[in-house]
């Protein structure tokens, strides 16, 4: 534990003194659960980022809200899709809260930093599985693609383009070849070629982003 050493210079000692006693709880049961790969003082930095959001936000907030996540997605992992969005809100928490709360900060940003590969599976197949029927079907594998295509090159080239694609990819994910491509589809081909992780569009940070987040809160590089 870390309760006599300042982790931000810029907030008041006992500010942040305060703030780490009332978190402890929460980062022992993250730790107890081995839900997160942080260790404690690294998720008492994350939490104090988090609350430096929850302080400048444009309201009188108890949390931050999914615009700031929104923007640090943006800014500080390259996840510029806006259009996929609303899909990974709804990978990290299901909820219709408006806020992203403590827990799903510190396990959002466990998985961006240094998940798993498994952990990363079922994260992607969720995001683009976003209506929660458990396959990804050819309407679904449309959407995503022709959206991530747009801004490349155009509504027209991306509508063609994503045709040919699905036809790539169901030949390469769908196992059963039953037109769909299933969870068990999705790990099996990832597994073997994980450079297909995100065949569906970017819900996942840089290689660049990850590794520089890393260093603003921790002298470890870790995985990246």
């Amino acid at each position: 534990m870390s309760f006599g050493e300042t982790l931000d210079a810029s907030m008041d000692s006992m500010e942040e003194t305060r703030f780490k006693k009332k978190q402890s709880p929460l980062i022992k049961e993250l730790l107890s659960k081995r839900k997160v790969h942080f260790t404690y003082t690294e998720i008492e930095c994350l939490l104090l980022i988090y609350y430096k959001l929850q302080k400048d936000g444009p309201e009188k907030q108890k949390a931050v809200n999914k615009n700031q996540f929104r923007d640090l997605l943006h800014n500080a992992f390259d996840m510029t899709d806006d259009a996929m969005m609303d899909r990974i809100f709804s990978a990290l928490d299901r909820g219709p809260s408006m806020y992203i709360s403590m827990e799903t900060w510190i396990t959002a940003l466990s998985l961006y930093l240094r998940g798993t590969l498994e952990e990363k599976i079922t994260y992607a197949f969720n995001v683009y599985d976003s209506m929660n029927e458990s396959v990804i079907g050819r309407d679904t594998m449309f959407n995503l693609l022709k959206s991530s295509l747009i801004s490349q090159s155009g509504e027209d080239d991306a509508e063609e383009a994503a045709k040919d694609l699905i036809e790539v990819i169901t030949k390469k994910m769908d196992i059963d070849r039953d037109g769909k491509i299933s969870f068990q589809d999705f790990k099996e081909t990832v597994l073997k070629q994980p450079m297909i992780l995100q065949a569906f569009g970017q819900c996942l940070p840089t290689r660049l982003a990850t590794y520089s987040f890393l260093t603003t809160f921790t002298p470890f590089r870790g995985k990246v």
